[in-house]
């Protein structure tokens, strides 16, 4: 997907759990976002698509995760609460400037 939506709508929003059905007392926050594979299931008869994402907080059962999300005409940072088995950790390698690693 591209940067830009060429319609000018804001996209759907992905099934996500509410955030009444999270327990705030049970809420892990990260240190630092972790990153991770956000798979992300939709109501309205769109397929399934796997985002990168990070991972900000978390409870036994849910994550609290942040990916790009096409918002009118540009993408913004957006976080979802979805249940665990949706989110797998990722790795990102690190860059040295020129060189390889």
């Amino acid at each position: 997907m591209s940067g830009l939506n060429e319609s000018g709508e804001p996209e759907r929003d992905p099934i996500v759990v509410p955030e009444d059905a999270i327990d705030a007392r049970s809420i892990v926050r990260a240190h630092r976002s972790i990153p991770a594979w956000v798979r992300l299931a939709f109501d309205d008869g769109r397929p399934e698509r796997t985002e990168k994402g990070f991972a900000r907080a978390w409870t036994d059962r849910h994550v609290l995760v942040q990916v790009l999300w096409t918002m009118s005409y540009y993408r913004g940072a957006r976080e979802f609460w979805v249940e665990a088995e949706q989110v797998r950790r990722r790795l990102i390698e690190p860059q040295w400037l020129g060189r390889s690693a």
